[in-house]
Order: C-alpha cells, then structure tokens, then sequence
C-alpha cells in the first residue's frame, strides 16, 4: 500500500476490506504465539475478528462505522493482559501491517494509537 493522500488511517489503509485482512492476518499471529495464545481459549474468533475490525475502522481508524460496544476496560476485564504481552501484540500488529504494505508513517500512527490506550487494557 503506497503513501497517498487520504485524509483518515481508515481511507490510507484501504478500507474495509484491506483492515479485515490485517487484523485477520494478526490474530492469527497472535494465536499461533504460545506466550499470548492462552488468552484465545474458548473464544469465538469471527465473532472477536468482525468486532475488532469495526472496532479499528471507526475508533481507531477514523472509519465511517459507529462503534457502540464496550469500553476498551470492560472489554479487556479480568484478562490481566501484562505489559509484555501487550507489546507482543503490538509487534504482530505491526507484522501484519507490513505485511500488507502499509506506510511506516501510518504503522507509527496505528502504534501511537495503541500506546495510548495501553493503560486502559493491561492488568485489568
């Protein structure tokens, strides 16, 4: 995916169909990790990629989907994700992010994004 100049993360990366394929591309990373791989354990994964994808399209991304679920705490409670993990994930997600071609400035902003929430999903 070459640089361009669409103003949102959502339009630069592809749409919908170019973020579905990342985040499916990196839950499988993340769930052929055995360091983070427990964490999946009964966990319905369409269900968990399709929210996810929305999830990134319209929170994260700046896409035109409205996302109306759970906060990122609530979501992640009583996971007690570490900090180690989290930066795991964060490295498959950038992983699949190349994969796919994307910029390195958008990698970095996508990463920014995670960084900042961080606080709101480990240990909790």
């Amino acid at each position: 995916m070459l640089r361009s100049t669409r103003s949102t993360l959502y339009e630069r990366l592809g749409g919908e169909e170019s973020i579905a394929a990342v985040i499916s591309e990196f839950y499988d990373r993340m769930t052929q990790d055995d360091r983070v791989n427990h964490h999946f354990i009964g966990v319905n994964m369409e269900v968990l990629r399709r929210h996810q994808i929305t999830y990134f399209m319209s929170y994260a991304l700046g896409g035109p989907k409205h996302y109306e679920g759970n906060t990122l705490r609530k979501a992640h409670s009583g996971l007690n994700i570490t900090s180690e993990e989290y930066e795991i994930a964060i490295k498959h997600l950038n992983s699949a992010l190349r994969k796919f071609n994307v910029a390195i400035e958008d990698i970095a902003r996508v990463e920014a994004f995670l960084r900042s929430v961080k606080p709101h999903i480990i240990y909790k």
